[in-house]
């Protein structure tokens, strides 16, 4: 289930959202609260979370990441970042269905960047020539307009000062350049987002448990969800750091949503 909305100017929208915040709350605090739980976290889960993700989602991973890779423009030639992307998901899907030029996958968590490299030496990169970074999204050392497509899947939730990550991946994309961003969202009507609300503060921690017997890491990870702005606030910060034209899409009830944005 998915449609797509172009966004119209909501006068006034998000604008609290540019600001450095807890994101587990939403509220302002400073930047190294959210940092450093953020590293410990995904230090912890990295070798579970691809498992953790299949089976939190009952499988619908799959389908939003195919999706994301439908919406990303890639070519033979692209140029691609892949911003917080973990163990490489997204970059591995690209490299299987566009085999583009040169793919750089970064992440702020250097575990997660030992799992991908785990998976490029197994093949998954599919011969495409990929480097991993450690990289912060919010302050990230490429040049201007270096890239033609950034992806990010889940990870600009995790990230304290969100305005400055997009105004980066904005700075980095060539002109004409597409932004695609998955990230959870809350479904629209009431009755699917009560069962989803519950099912974020009991399901996602007992998963968290079984996985990796960290249950206090994913009670943060349901909050941090929770704590996301919608989809059409979102799409108003995506305006603001310059994109033109944000649109997102919504999948599995609502539950996430894809937004994409040109330069």
């Amino acid at each position: 289930m998915s449609a797509t909305h172009p966004i119209e100017p909501a006068a006034g929208e998000a604008v609290s959202e540019d600001r450095v915040i807890d994101t587990a709350t939403g509220e302002e605090a400073p930047a190294e609260l959210s940092e450093q739980r953020v590293l410990g976290i995904f230090t912890e889960i990295a070798g579970q979370y691809e498992q953790f993700n299949h089976a939190s989602s009952f499988g619908q991973d799959h389908h939003w990441l195919d999706r994301v890779v439908e919406l990303a423009p890639v070519t033979s030639r692209s140029r691609v970042l892949d911003v917080a992307g973990g163990t490489g998901e997204v970059t591995f899907a690209l490299c299987r269905s566009y085999h583009p030029a040169h793919i750089v996958l970064s992440d702020y968590t250097p575990g997660m960047l030992e799992v991908a490299k785990q998976r490029i030496a197994r093949g998954d990169a599919c011969g495409v020539d990929v480097e991993t970074r450690v990289v912060d999204g919010q302050d990230m050392p490429f040049a201007d307009a270096s890239f033609d497509v950034v992806t990010m899947a889940y990870g600009i939730r995790n990230m304290p000062d969100r305005m400055a990550c997009l105004r980066e991946i904005y700075r980095v994309l060539e002109p004409g350049g597409t932004a695609v961003i998955l990230e959870f969202s809350t479904p629209p009507r009431p009755i699917e987002r009560a069962f989803y609300n519950a099912y974020l503060r009991w399901g996602i921690p007992a998963w968290g448990d079984h996985f990796t017997g960290k249950r206090d890491d994913f009670v943060y990870l349901a909050r941090s969800i929770k704590a996301f702005p919608a989809p059409d606030a979102f799409c108003d910060m995506l305006r603001r750091a310059g994109f033109s034209d944000p649109a997102f899409e919504r999948k599995s009830f609502g539950a996430v949503a894809i937004y994409t944005a040109v330069k």
